[in-house]
Parts: C-alpha cells; sequence; structure tokens
C-alpha cells in the first residue's frame, strides 16, 4: 500500500464524476428515469470497490501509516450517511411504481456497504491515530488488520451489538453508539419501505 489512500478529497471527485458519467450515459442511451439511481449506484460501487482493495491486503503496520496520513473524517461519514439514506428512500419511492424493484434493492445493498465501509475505515484511523498505548478498540489475538475492522463495523450495521470487540476509550464509546444509532435507523426505514413495497407489488398483481 506504497500509495495508500492519499487525499480522501480526490477519491471522492474521482468516484463522484464515474457516478455522474454513469448516470449521463444510461440517460442519452435508454432515457432512463432512474439514471439518477443508476449514477449513485456507480460512485458508490466504485467507493466501496476502492476502500477494499486499497486496505484488505495492507499489514498492521502499513496501516499504522495510513492512519497518519488521512481520514475519512467527521464531514465525509456525515455526508455520505446522508447522501446514502437519500439515495436509498428516493430510489425505492420512486422505482416501485416503475417496475424497477431491482435496481431499488441494488441501490439500498450499495448505500448499507457504503455506510459500513466508511464507518470501518473510520474506526481502523480512530484505533491507530491514537497510538498503541490508547487503541481504541481491544480485539482479541493478533494485531488488528481492515478486515478486523470491517468485521467491528459490519457486526454492529446488522445486529447494533459489538460482539468480541473491546471498546478502550470514551471517543470510541461514542463513534459506536452513533454507529449503533444510524445502522437502527437505516436498518428501520429498509425494512419499513421493503415492506410497502411488497405491499405495494401484491396488490397490484
Amino acid at each position: 500500500m506504497k500509495n495508500g489512500l492519499r487525499g480522501h478529497a480526490l477519491r471522492f471527485v474521482i468516484c463522484a464524476a464515474i457516478g455522474t458519467a454513469a448516470g449521463v450515459a444510461a440517460r442519452l442511451a435508454t432515457g432512463t428515469p432512474n439514471a439518477l439511481a443508476l449514477g449513485w449506484d456507480a460512485a458508490a460501487i466504485s467507493y466501496t470497490a476502492h476502500v477494499w482493495a486499497t486496505l484488505l491486503p495492507a499489514s498492521a503496520d502499513e496501516m499504522v501509516a495510513w492512519s497518519g496520513q488521512e481520514d475519512e473524517g467527521r464531514w465525509a461519514i456525515t455526508l455520505l450517511l446522508t447522501a446514502a439514506a437519500a439515495a436509498s428512500g428516493v430510489a425505492v419511492f420512486d422505482m416501485a411504481s416503475q417496475g424497477a424493484a431491482a435496481l431499488a434493492a441494488l441501490t439500498i445493498l450499495c448505500s448499507w456497504t457504503l455506510v459500513h465501509t466508511v464507518f470501518a475505515a473510520h474506526y481502523a484511523h480512530r484505533c491507530f491515530s491514537g497510538g498503541p498505548k490508547s487503541p481504541g478498540l481491544d480485539f482479541p489475538g493478533e494485531r488488528p488488520r481492515f478486515s478486523d475492522f470491517a468485521y467491528y463495523s459490519f457486526t454492529i450495521g446488522m445486529t447494533f451489538q459489538t460482539s468480541d470487540v473491546d471498546t478502550r476509550s470514551g471517543e470510541m464509546r461514542r463513534l459506536t453508539l452513533v454507529h449503533s444509532v444510524v445502522s437502527f435507523i437505516f436498518n428501520t426505514v429498509i425494512i419499513a419501505i421493503s415492506v410497502g413495497l411488497a405491499g405495494g407489488l401484491i396488490g397490484g398483481n
């Protein structure tokens, strides 16, 4: 990971450009009214894939070096979460009447995966940037890698609990609390709109 994830602003711009290009291309080629959702999916997939492809093979030492370079940032997390939630809602409510349930489901999946990937990267940064005396999170066994932080993040995203990982700082507990609340709201909204979509499809038949 020699180049690391340098410059999250540049990464946002590149992924936004990919999403914009995909949306415009879909609109011009097919005239689909769902071009916005397609563009969002392309941007979310490219961002998520880049984070995983870069950090997953990184060693613990490389993760420490990366944590000194950048963080996704609180504002970046907030913006991504807001965009993810908005995209999911728009996907379901605007596509339900157009027979595009598959695209709506894809958009929700992309948004959900992006949210917890971003939190995983944020956990990793906060844990390593605190130094060896204040790790923030205590993982059993060997030194944690990105897959361990992803395990922690996605466990919270699916179950709202922290499994076998101990929190060691007030900052990390607060971040975990925010993540748990966001996950609960996000999952509740997904269930609600999915039930509504299923009911509409059944009623339409």
